[in-house]
């Protein structure tokens, strides 16, 4: 039993030191941008490993996707390669789905959380804001909340992760309609009407299904169509 505190004890350490070089931090090149000529109205999906595990995308004429998802990635990782990953790809519209794993790091240091918040909305304010200034249609999704917990996460699990994930995600809900920007309610596409999940739309505590993508391909599938209008 002691063996196993100190292994649990000396996990718990690096994993909180890992989280924190990844909320408060550049990152090699990832995806190589040899695109053809666009053709079509590009959508640019941005985010985290809920964008990059989003395979099942909506086959709707008129549009490309290109997916510019990085697994464990904070905002403050992501910024760093907006550029590239981004803006260089001239896209239409953007698809913005990221800030998760900045909250994260309140599992273990859930004193951080004024400034983790403050981080991560400066750091989505900024993409929104860089991309209206292009004239770039933006499709905001709220951050996904986290489903039941497996035993392991319990153990660098605070429950500001889910209060500051509801205050960020209320921000953006609460913001007047703009021309160019589209906030889309995770919590109403992937639940029910009573506040339960959807069935089998939950991989693990974090990730979605394809079966969750679906409900998201619902969801940005209308507004993908009135852009074109």
């Amino acid at each position: 039993m002691i063996a196993n505190g100190i292994l649990l004890y000396t996990a718990k350490k690096y994993y909180t030191r890992a989280k924190h070089s990844e909320v408060f931090p550049n990152n090699k090149d990832y995806y190589q941008n040899n695109l053809p000529l666009k053709k079509q109205k590009r959508v640019v999906l941005f985010g985290d490993s809920r964008i990059e595990m989003w395979k099942n995308l909506p086959d709707l004429k008129g549009f490309e996707f290109i997916n510019r998802g990085i697994s464990r990635e904070t905002t403050a990782w992501s910024r760093k390669r907006f550029e590239k990953d981004v803006l260089e790809l001239k896209p239409d519209i953007v698809i913005l789905q990221t800030g998760g794993n900045d909250v994260n790091l309140l599992g273990v240091q859930p004193h951080l959380k004024q400034a983790v918040i403050q981080q991560c909305q400066d750091n989505l304010k900024f993409f929104v804001e860089s991309l209206q200034a292009q004239e770039i249609e933006v499709i905001f999704l709220t951050i996904i909340q986290i489903s039941k917990l497996e035993i392991l996460r319990r153990l660098v699990w605070d429950e500001k992760v889910s209060h500051s994930i509801e205050e960020i995600n209320q921000y953006w809900l609460n913001l007047p309609k703009t021309e160019l920007l589209h906030v889309i309610n995770t919590e109403k596409v992937l639940k029910n009407s009573q506040g339960q999940w959807h069935k089998n739309v939950n991989l693990d505590s974090l990730h979605l299904t394809a079966t969750g993508y679906d409900y998201l391909n619902q969801a940005i599938t209308p507004v993908l169509k009135n852009l074109t209008i």
